[in-house]
């Protein structure tokens, strides 16, 4: 009987801790296989559940990310249909647990989106797409019906339920959705150059940088109460200040007149210099924290999101970001991504002449061309969301965006 509860003991003890290791686990990696192809799964719990899927056959890569919570799952696919129309390769990757599918095709051997191939109209896609309709495919859906309003011509239905867009103009924002689109008045004053704003939390902010004295108000707009608010900072920085960038709800700000590092939170109105003895600066890279000296942090300026970075491995072209585990980069008018683990294999997902500006947030793709904002994921492709001459001319850290 004693040996008896011993095991029913141990059995309960083994339980519990498979149990919450499952609970705690951050992420896992499988390959299987599926017919002729070979499947790389990587789940990863951290920012909001994903897998990063890589699909192989004898000619063609597939790679994208799955944005789902399907539980920690692993091996999801149960079948991969594959499509043919000449040089144009197309699979439909069927899961265990019922989702939307999308599809991933290859022109010439070479991974490009599904909305790149609807934007140049390729024939041999919408034949594969016709084949394919019974698998209810997510394809793009770009409306160019647009409301004007004010100085800007807005593109409501190109825009999500859970997005708002932001743009400055001198005195105060442009506020824009989907289902409204409205101006709220900040200040009383112009302010034209070197415009310090960004969003975190909830929150719409500019620092007020037109005193001769330095900045000492900070002015944000209330996502959720709909309201323009106000505080003073209890330390005041000099004009020479730049936003580095927002991490865990704090915007990160550095004076480079006095050598300083702070960190400003919005909610409780407080100002806060990161106590480094002022012999090492916080960064982050990608989301990693780093700790710099003072010689090393004020070589350059710091930015903490969409600092363009260096890599011969992926590209030679200047225009190089990386987030999370996919590099972005820009050759020849053409946007492609291409994963960490595999940079050979580049995916071309958008081509646009003339753009002046870009960002990456939360893998959404924010492009700025002769005046008009686009907006690129790989669930929605390519969409117009709004169009505004001061977008033309004086585009730098004057737009914006807030994401639920």
């Amino acid at each position: 009987m004693k040996n008896l509860i011993k095991i029913i003991f141990i059995i309960v003890i083994v339980f519990i801790t498979m149990s919450v290791f499952k609970l705690f686990k951050n992420e896992h990696k499988v390959t299987y296989k599926i017919d002729n192809y070979s499947i790389k799964e990587h789940f990863y719990k951290k920012n909001n559940h994903y897998y990063d899927i890589t699909i192989n056959d004898k000619n063609n890569t597939y790679i994208y990310t799955l944005n789902k919570n399907l539980g920690k799952k692993k091996k999801i696919i149960k079948d991969i249909k594959t499509y043919k129309s000449k040089n144009l390769v197309c699979i439909v990757p069927i899961y265990k647990k019922d989702i939307t599918n999308n599809i991933y095709c290859s022109l010439n051997k070479k991974q490009v989106s599904a909305s790149y191939l609807q934007s140049i109209s390729n024939l041999d896609f919408n034949k594969i797409v016709k084949k394919a309709k019974k698998y209810k495919l997510n394809l793009v859906k770009n409306n160019d019906n647009k409301t004007v309003y004010k100085q800007l011509e807005v593109y409501k239905k190109n825009i999500t339920d859970d997005h708002i867009y932001f743009i400055w103009n001198y005195k105060g924002i442009y506020i824009v959705s989907n289902n409204e689109i409205k101006y709220k008045k900040i200040v009383n004053h112009d302010l034209y150059d070197n415009v310090m704003d960004c969003v975190v939390d909830d929150y719409y902010v500019i620092f007020d940088n037109s005193s001769v004295n330095g900045i000492e108000n900070v002015y944000y707009y209330d996502i959720n109460k709909d309201k323009v608010n106000r505080f003073k900072l209890k330390t005041k920085l000099t004009k020479n200040t730049y936003i580095n960038g927002v991490i865990d709800n704090l915007i990160y700000v550095t004076d480079r007149k006095q050598k300083k590092e702070y960190t400003i939170n919005i909610k409780n109105k407080s100002i806060v210099e990161v106590d480094n003895d002022q012999t090492n600066y916080i960064v982050y890279d990608n989301g990693t924290k780093k700790e710099l000296t003072k010689s090393d942090y004020f070589m350059q300026d710091k930015f903490f999101n969409n600092n363009l970075i260096s890599d011969s491995k992926v590209t030679s072209s200047k225009e190089l970001k990386k987030e999370y585990n996919y590099y972005y980069f820009i050759e020849e008018n053409r946007v492609y991504k291409a994963l960490d683990t595999n940079k050979k294999d580049k995916i071309l997902l958008v081509e646009l002449d003339n753009i002046t500006d870009w960002l990456i947030r939360d893998r959404e793709i924010i492009l700025l061309r002769d005046g008009t904002l686009y907006s690129y994921t790989d669930d929605f492709g390519l969409r117009k969301i709004l169009t505004t001459n001061e977008l033309r001319y004086n585009y730098k850290n004057i737009y914006d965006f807030w994401k639920k």
